[in-house]
């Protein structure tokens, strides 16, 4: 490690300054190294995945330490050289032993545990750089916020974001903050602030897209009237062809729809007062609320249409339905017999056979209910294909 001279013709005092020269290198060596790790480890600690690091680091610490009192009191008050020559050389030599002892043992522990001791030590060196990013972006986006206020295109989730920032950016001036903390804050920080420039940077855009939604938006609540008023006719034609179970769960479809279109008219009314405030972001929001509310109108249609169609279809060729669901019946059970799964599954579909035999002759009367012929046909084909799943994930049985 560090060279000194046995050699005996040397003279005493100069052997005794070697000794002391190479024990004192030693000395600063090990403090140096014992610094480092021991920072690297009060790092670790504070991130939070130290996993008994500081424990097996106390007793190498323990060594080390023992190593400095040792090499402490060799040096002392006592001069190399002189009468005492050789005994100052012995006591220095035992010194170096220890330190090199120290050192080794650091070395091995810098080894063992060197993932978790750069990734502290990054941490520790990264933090200042992180941080002076994280104010600088919040500079930026403070800026950014005001000319787009300036400009006549406030966004408020951009304000709303920026605030959050600084609520960040307050917790990294906290006195004796632990480093996961610092280095939370300080990601949380600079994450927010740039959000907060990218939403003013990108108000302008959605302003403009306010502006073309609120033009377009009126033709389509136009078309979700038209709908409406087309709804009552369709309900008449159910009752009046069908039998009333066919259309009960219809029943106040109108009503539904005109009350989702006063929804929309409503959200509309507060996009186009936000968007002559300004206030961009919170329109956007309540032109996205009212196209989910014609959303909903035009479902209450398209369900009322659908189902008379269903049903008129039905009415027509009955078969036809029955036979597409018997296709995929038979298809099933001829899985199942190829795969040996009898004993597993052919209850279960035995008993989709009766229940799409039953369907079939409940077909009686002037205005059978078509609407429960449909729903158990669909009934027998979910069912049926929820078997041929469960048969092909299952190993054959040969």
């Amino acid at each position: 490690m560090f060279r000194r001279s046995d050699r005996r013709d040397e003279p005493a005092d100069e052997r005794a300054l070697a000794a002391r020269h190479a024990a004192t290198q030693g000395f600063l060596a090990l403090d140096d190294e014992q610094r480092a790790v021991a920072d690297a480890v009060r790092a670790a600690d504070e991130l939070g995945g130290s996993h008994g690091l500081t424990r097996a680091w106390a007793e190498v610490a323990a060594v080390g330490d023992a190593a400095t009192e040792a090499y402490l009191a060799a040096t002392g008050d006592q001069p190399p050289g002189g009468a005492r020559a050789a005994d100052t050389r012995a006591a220095d030599e035992r010194a170096l032993r220890e330190i090199e002892r120290a050192r080794e043992m650091i070395r091995r522990f810098r080894a063992s545990n060197s993932r978790a001791l750069d990734e502290a030590a990054f941490a520790v060196s990264n933090l200042p750089r992180t941080v002076q990013q994280a104010h600088t972006a919040l500079r930026e986006a403070r800026t950014a916020v005001e000319q787009a206020d300036a400009a006549g295109v406030r966004s408020r989730r951009a304000a709303e974001r920026l605030a959050e920032a600084e609520r960040a950016a307050a917790q990294l001036d906290i006195p004796g903050a632990r480093l996961r903390d610092q280095r939370r804050s300080a990601q949380h920080t600079l994450d927010l602030a740039r959000s907060a420039a990218a939403l003013a940077a990108e108000a302008p855009r959605t302003a403009e897209v306010v502006r073309t939604a609120l033009t377009s938006i009126g033709t389509r609540r136009s078309a979700a009237e038209t709908k409406a008023d087309r709804i009552e006719p369709s309900m008449s034609a159910l009752r009046r062809e069908f039998s009333e179970p066919c259309s009960r769960d219809l029943t106040g479809a109108e009503t539904l729809a005109r009350e989702a279109i006063a929804d929309a008219d409503r959200a509309i009314a507060q996009a186009r007062q936000l968007a002559g405030d300004g206030d961009w972001d919170e329109a956007s929001d309540l032109i996205t609320a009212a196209r989910s509310a014609l959303g909903r109108a035009e479902e209450r249609y398209d369900v009322v249409t659908d189902r008379l169609s269903q049903l008129r279809e039905a009415r027509t060729d009955p078969t036809r339905q029955a036979s597409d669901a018997r296709f995929v019946l038979r298809d099933a059970q001829r899985l199942v017999v190829d795969r040996g799964l009898v004993t597993e599954f052919g209850a279960i579909l035995d008993a989709q056979s009766v229940r799409l035999a039953n369907a079939e002759e409940r077909l009686t009367g002037v205005h059978p209910d078509y609407w429960l012929y449909l729903t158990e046909l669909r009934g027998v084909r979910e069912r049926v294909k929820d078997v041929v799943a469960r048969a092909r994930s299952t190993p054959p049985r040969r």
